[in-house]
């Protein structure tokens, strides 16, 4: 009984501590100059049962990804499709038929990188919600940026449980792994996680695991000057009508159920404290209500 109260009380130490680590990072001033842009790596279509439990028919989702100009160091948050498939929908074998990507060749990163002058060598950070086909698949064109993840994921990447390994695509991903007799694993430079981060140190840009649709997702805290704080989701919530009525996806969509809800909490407490505004990445109405680049958030 003494333990399991210790163990309560440490549980509740930490929730608060964590809490407080957040709410030091939102009292510090975001720096002048910071934007946010809004990307789409085309869509996919889909029965909406996948992505929201007890919902019917087809649905067609944008699949989003993010970039933050900021004065130390641009970051882009996901990655979208593996371009490959425009030119060779056979890279994602069955799943080309069944998610029915857009492969047109303006959905390309590079192509979407244009529209604000960019291309990408400029990414210092490249920031994974998770990595999946949808949000890890251009990895490869960032073989200069330092790549941010959480440790559970990568290992869920490279060998995931039973019954998860249906969206990883090894191939997007092989290429951080070191080559044989290298003492680290990783080819290029990486941070990799056990939780949260601040990673300027000055609150504008917050990394916050989220063990809920992957074992390790994490979803992305966005402070700017003028627009104040946006929380990017990626798969951590995939609707907000999940949100509002705490749907859950499908079983085979979430690897903790309970770990969603507890996002879906986390969500709403930053909308309470700091009145964020949330862009889901698959969701057509937010997508839809958003600018998008090369138009961006200040």
């Amino acid at each position: 009984m003494i333990r399991r109260a210790r163990t309560l009380l440490l549980g509740v130490a930490a929730s608060a501590l964590a809490w407080a680590g957040l709410a030091a990072s939102a009292s510090a001033a975001s720096p002048d100059g910071m934007k946010l842009y809004v990307f789409s790596s085309g869509a996919l279509t889909l029965d909406k049962s996948v992505i929201q439990n007890g919902a019917s028919g087809k649905t067609k989702i944008p699949v989003g990804f993010f970039i933050i100009k900021h004065p130390k160091g641009n970051v882009l948050f996901d990655c979208g499709n593996n371009d490959r498939i425009i030119t060779d929908p056979n890279y994602w074998g069955p799943l080309a038929a069944g998610l029915d990507p857009v492969r047109t060749p303006d959905v390309a990163i590079d192509a979407q990188m244009q529209k604000i002058g960019m291309k990408p060598d400029d990414i210092k950070y490249l920031v994974l919600g998770h990595f999946h086909a949808d949000h890890a698949g251009n990895i490869g064109k960032f073989p200069h940026a330092t790549v941010v993840y959480q440790r559970d994921e990568i290992k869920s990447a490279f060998w995931p449980a039973p019954g998860f390994a249906t969206f990883y695509i090894t191939g997007d991903f092989a290429m951080l792994r070191a080559g044989i007799g290298k003492g680290m694993a990783n080819a290029q430079p990486v941070i990799e996680l056990e939780g949260d981060l601040d990673l300027f140190g000055d609150g504008s840009v917050f990394i916050h695991r989220a063990v809920s649709h992957t074992p390790g997702s994490e979803m992305l805290v966005v402070r700017l000057p003028k627009t104040g704080t946006v929380v990017l989701t990626s798969d951590a919530v995939y609707l907000k009508e999940n949100l509002d009525k705490n749907i859950l996806p499908s079983i085979g969509s979430v690897y903790n159920p309970s770990g969603m809800l507890d996002a879906y909490a986390w969500v709403r407490r930053m909308q309470d404290l700091e009145g964020a505004d949330v862009i889901f990445a698959h969701d057509p109405d937010t997508f839809k209500a958003h600018k998008q680049a090369p138009d961006s958030y200040e």
